[in-house]
């Protein structure tokens, strides 16, 4: 099955809000029909800046939401993983959630049927609504 495009969205928590944090993203993007989770990790770092990716499943503040660790498919790469944790400190957690762009698929059907087709996509961040760290590109 083709994956229709990707982009890695990372959300910051403090460490001690993440469960709610988690659980308010993924519920609304369940809701999303135009978007997918495709994958999702919590990235850390300890105090000499080293990182770990931790899976939904392992968080003890989200005990028994088994349908949690359905999300995590192994697609965030350790360059990922890297790249997001110079995003967050030892008391902020990243929620890092690859997302896939359902609505493309959609669009590229009856786009080829006028023999066109998708010839670029291109994200344009908008201002963060509330940011400790400014918004950048992790590629």
């Amino acid at each position: 099955m083709a994956l229709g495009p990707l982009e890695l969205m990372v959300l910051s928590f403090p460490a001690e809000r993440l469960g709610e944090g988690v659980r308010a993203t993924l519920a609304l993007l369940a809701v999303a029909g135009e978007m997918r989770v495709v994958d999702v990790l919590v990235i850390r770092t300890d105090g000499a800046g080293g990182a770990c990716a931790v899976e939904l499943s392992e968080l003890p503040c989200l005990h028994g939401e088994v349908h949690l660790a359905r999300l995590a498919s192994g697609l965030i790469t350790e360059s990922d993983i890297d790249d997001v944790a110079g995003l967050v400190d030892g008391q902020t957690d990243a929620l890092a959630v690859l997302l896939e762009h359902r609505w493309v698929q959609d669009l590229a059907g009856p786009v080829a049927a006028s023999s066109g087709c998708i010839v670029a996509l291109t994200h344009i961040p908008g201002a963060p609504w509330h940011s400790r760290v400014p918004v950048t590109s992790l590629t």
